[in-house]
């Protein structure tokens, strides 16, 4: 029992990430495929479709819309829980950049979710429409959005490691200048 709690201890930061990782990212999926899945319904889109106009521009929305809530989800927690440096700096000044650097993994993540969607379509075409549940689902777009999420937890956490939440360093004050004034 105490080697698994030395190993939490030692790696506390990395398993707290994963752990709001995870959370960020269903927070993100929630809000995803329930804006994805009606979106569809609603505008007349088959289940089975991955390309056109109609079904882009849906995608964008909700990546979007996605992304809005996943950047304050994860923003809060990482800063609260996650890594202690960062309750050093100032919230107004921290936000910025971390969204910066969540919109450079948004671009990831759209890039890989509707290009893996439309290749993963064309390879398994009978995983387009699966029913499960009672519902019909695009298993091709689940798996590219699970594609993309483990690359973009990989690559925020090293943007809010190593930019967004670092320990300021602390510089050894010069010292005062000699006054060589003689009066």
């Amino acid at each position: 029992m105490s080697r698994i709690r030395d190993f939490a201890r030692k790696h506390r930061e990395v398993l707290l990430y994963l752990l709001f990782g995870a959370l960020t990212t269903l927070v993100g999926w929630a809000v995803y495929f329930a804006v994805l899945i009606p979106g569809k319904r609603l505008l007349g889109i088959p289940v089975e479709e991955t390309s056109g106009g109609r079904y882009f521009a849906l995608y964008t929305a909700a990546q979007v819309i996605q992304w809005v809530a996943a950047v304050l989800f994860a923003f809060f927690t990482n800063r609260k829980w996650v890594f202690e440096d960062g309750k050093e700096g100032k919230p107004l000044r921290q936000l910025p950049v971390f969204a910066g650097g969540r919109l450079a993994t948004l671009g990831l993540d759209y890039l890989i979710t509707y290009f893996g969607a439309i290749g993963l379509s064309a390879l398994f075409p009978a995983l387009n429409a699966v029913t499960f549940l009672g519902r019909e689902w695009n298993l091709n777009e689940i798996g590219a959005k699970v594609v993309a999420a483990v690359v973009v937890i990989v690559s925020n956490y090293f943007f809010s490691k190593f930019l967004v939440f670092r320990k300021k360093k602390t510089t050894i004050a010069d010292p005062e200048p000699e006054n060589n004034d003689p009066s």
